[in-house]
């Protein structure tokens, strides 16, 4: 059982002061935190002291549970990367300057930026066969005083940590300060993927990678990816590129064509809609609510000193006139109307909300006059 204190509500839920916060904080040593129940509500971000949920609790006791299924993904990618960090250090001499544990996927920084693409390959390999060797980790306390004297550590233990210090060894491989989630085993971890890297500021380099079932629910997805794709182009997987780039090339080609055929019915289609304009007192005014790339080329031919053309698709309206001022129009919309936003020039302009022909026509109609 769980005593909470206080609740308060916060922009994002409720705020909750435990008696005694057992979860571990969100952040920490750069690792998730616990996500889980207290009483019917859900726990969605884990504080030193506060933790946020998503509905109100009185103060009292509640039953509580924690998602042991995270605590696992999690231990398997910290465990991961203190794997890669100590690879990275013990046989390139490349050290960790950051690390950040997402929902997604983990990145890791290396102060180098010149790192080769068979390093990366064998970055890679030699993590998983870590992972195959089966090294039972070792992870033990010791006192503040004893552990400053420990020697072989990959990362000195920051000045800022008082009091005992809880150390993850993988025998031969790494040992370092930490108190984050870890596996029993090497071979928890299951696999070890990288998934990207880039150049940063810093001359650094940033590793993107994913481990344990995160990597294997990944391989599945993907799989199933390339086999959907496999079947809508009829062809193998090591032709999906191909069929893709060839598809775009297609997909381009006839947008084209399409265009070409919207700037002729536009010229054509702009004949009529002079001749059927709207007249508000002096001026003349044609609406259309249609397809936008029509709508887009009906500006080289309407006759701008003569009318006012507003064209409209999707909630996303635009207007040209060199009789009519846009800009102010724009503005007495936006002021009569409301759930309108939008700007421009005395010429042209555009702006974007819902709103009915009939209701653009009430608008002009006041504003004209």
């Amino acid at each position: 059982m769980l005593e909470v204190l206080s609740c308060n509500k916060i922009k994002n839920g409720y705020e909750i002061e435990l008696k005694e916060n057992i979860f571990y904080p969100d952040g920490k040593g750069g690792q998730l935190g616990d996500r889980g129940n207290i009483g019917e509500s859900k726990i969605l971000e884990v504080k030193e002291s506060k933790v946020i949920v998503d509905r109100e609790l009185i103060a009292g006791e509640y039953e509580y549970s924690i998602d042991e299924n995270r605590r696992r993904d999690i231990a398997q990618q910290h465990t991961a990367q203190h794997l890669f960090s100590a690879i990275a250090y013990n046989d390139y001499q490349l050290n960790t300057v950051g690390f950040r544990m997402a929902e997604e996927y983990t990145t890791v920084d290396l102060d180098s930026n010149t790192i080769s693409d068979e390093t990366i390959e064998a970055l890679e390999f030699k993590a998983n066969e870590i992972i195959e060797k089966a090294i039972q980790l070792k992870i033990y306390i010791m006192n503040h005083e004893d552990a400053m004297k420990v020697e072989g550590l990959r990362k000195a233990i920051k000045d800022k940590v008082t009091g005992d210090v809880r150390f993850v060894e993988i025998p031969e491989v790494d040992l370092g300060a930490c108190a984050g989630f870890h596996v029993e085993n090497t071979k928890d971890i299951r696999v070890f993927k990288l998934i990207n890297h880039e150049k940063i500021k810093g001359n650094y380099t940033r590793f993107y990678f994913i481990a344990g079932d995160r990597a294997l629910n990944d391989y599945g997805f993907k799989h199933r990816l390339s086999r959907d794709l496999c079947h809508t182009f009829s062809c193998k997987n090591e032709e999906i590129v191909e069929m893709v780039d060839k598809f775009l090339d297609e997909k381009k080609k006839v947008e084209g064509e399409l265009k070409n055929l919207a700037a002729n019915y536009s010229e054509l289609l702009s004949e009529k809609l002079m001749r059927e304009a709207e007249t508000i007192g002096e001026n003349k005014v044609i609406i259309y609510l249609g397809d936008k790339v029509v709508g887009q080329f009906l500006g080289r031919y309407i006759d701008l000193d003569n009318y006012l053309l507003i064209t409209g698709s999707d909630e996303n309206y635009s207007l040209m006139s060199n009789k009519v001022n846009c800009k102010e129009f724009i503005k007495h919309i936006i002021t009569a109307q409301g759930g309108i936003k939008g700007g421009g020039s005395e010429t042209k302009g555009n702006f974007k909300g819902k709103i009915s022909k009939d209701e653009l026509l009430n608008n002009l109609k006041i504003f004209l006059s």
